[in-house]
């Protein structure tokens, strides 16, 4: 295909502006001991690790240094990955972790803390174990996690497989924890869903680019739909974060037979990185996006609607149009920066204006959460009432302050990895999708 071969040119592209950065830091150590700041910086780590009066973390003073410098960019797309939170990054861009194959959510929107089960994957280690949905977690091996992220959770849930987890979870109806002792395995992450609608409208959901077998995994659903007859389809992006550029080149290429698919513009050069080949699916499409649909999704989108390809329904999208390097630190850690930005095939700038619909259509599946954030006397329950609707209640802490953030909808999965939950019915976007196609289908 056509766009392998520009991909590699994007590869080889990488390479270089990886070996010119080398070289223009060939000398960086005495270049930043040169500065006053990073002098300062210097002098401010030796009189902390030698005459602090208690002892410090190494680990955290430099962690915290790195943070700082990345924030004072205020950019929200150069970041710092930690050596733990990139090993976990690392697996599931792979397509694949090992672990017990179940699917984590936040217990308490108002702490953030607390984990509980939402999906549970059909044959893996959780499955056959009988952890259900709804089960909240209370202890890890030796641990206890009442108080834990789901990040925090996952990443000592998971690991080698063949080995032992030990678990205890709070289940209702259940006076006592329920015990779990749970051999890992490998879990194939699907980060593609699928089902065939009434009128054999195809459908097809993309969680996240971020996902090296994404293609392959959307090719197979497609080969499927195509089998059982389908004569259009519906390409869901919502809510999809965007994630490698060349699962999106390839995914955009999927669905055209010529024309360009994205340019990039760096410091004064713009340039065409990806073209469509000749082969393509060819029934009538409509792509489904929202206000989260970002990055690769937008380049997706922003291809296909300027190729003519598909009509694009939803909301405008969320306006991340520009691309990092992801470099790894010697201590295991990621840095991602800023260092190109998209264009679609029209030259049209993504970054802060995203893809506007050509059918504009609300996506109500989800409404947003109630936040609120005040001062009141201390130890007082604070309720609050929208619109006469009572949402809930909140206590205010010691310094008279709280916070409240109302229970999110929690969304319906299917336990069989890459078979969509369809509700058209309480879907008002994918309801205007499926009948803009429909029309297109009969046309």
């Amino acid at each position: 295909m056509k766009p392998k071969i520009l991909i590699a040119a994007v590869a080889v592209l990488a390479v270089s502006f990886f070996v010119v950065s080398a070289q223009r830091g060939f000398n960086f150590t005495e270049e930043f001991l040169a500065n006053p700041s990073g002098n300062a910086l210097t002098q401010v780590y030796g009189n902390l690790k030698h005459e602090y009066l208690n002892d410090v973390d190494d680990e955290k003073l430099t962690q915290g240094a790195i943070k700082g410098m990345i924030e004072s960019l205020d950019d929200p797309f150069t970041y710092y990955v930690t050596p733990e939170d990139a090993v976990m990054r690392n697996e599931d861009q792979s397509g694949s972790f090992e672990g017990i194959g179940a699917l984590l959510q936040i217990l308490n929107q108002q702490t953030g803390k607390g984990v509980k089960i939402v999906n549970v994957y059909k044959d893996g280690p959780a499955w056959k174990a009988g952890i259900h949905p709804g089960d909240i977690f209370h202890k890890v091996d030796d641990t206890i996690v009442d108080d834990m992220t789901p990040t925090e959770v996952a990443r000592i849930v998971r690991g080698p497989k063949g080995t032992n987890v030990y678990i205890e979870m709070i289940r209702a109806g259940s006076e006592e924890p329920v015990v779990f002792n749970i051999k890992r395995g490998k879990i194939d992450i699907v980060s593609v869903e699928s089902a065939v609608l009434d009128n054999n409208v195809g459908y097809i959901s993309l969680k996240t680019f971020a996902n090296a077998k994404l293609y392959d995994q959307m090719v197979e659903q497609l080969d499927i739909l195509k089998a059982q007859g389908i004569k259009s389809l519906i390409l869901d992006l919502r809510d999809n974060g965007g994630g490698f550029l060349n699962q999106g080149i390839l995914v955009a290429d999927e669905f055209l037979d010529s024309g360009d698919i994205v340019f990039q513009r760096a410091k004064g050069l713009t340039q065409r990185i990806a073209r469509a080949d000749k082969n393509a699916f060819d029934l009538p499409m409509v792509v489904l996006v929202n206000k989260n649909s970002a990055s690769a999704s937008e380049i997706v989108a922003g291809a296909l609607q300027d190729n003519g390809r598909a009509t694009i329904v939803g909301e405008t999208t969320f306006g991340k149009g520009v691309a990092q390097n992801v470099t790894g630190l010697v201590d295991g850690g990621q840095f991602a920066y800023v260092v190109f930005e998209w264009l679609t095939p029209n030259k049209r700038s993504i970054h802060k204006i995203g893809i506007t619909p050509d059918v504009v259509a609300a996506d109500t599946r989800f409404p947003s959460p109630v936040s609120l954030e005040g001062v009141a006397e201390p130890g007082k329950t604070i309720e609050i009432v929208v619109d006469g609707e009572t949402l809930g209640s909140t206590l205010v802490d010691e310094e008279g302050k709280f916070k409240f953030v109302s229970a999110i909808t929690d969304r319906d999965y299917s336990p069989v990895q890459g078979e969509a939950v369809v509700d058209i019915d309480n879907d008002n976007a994918l309801k205007i999708a499926y009948e803009t196609v429909l029309k297109e289908q009969t046309n």
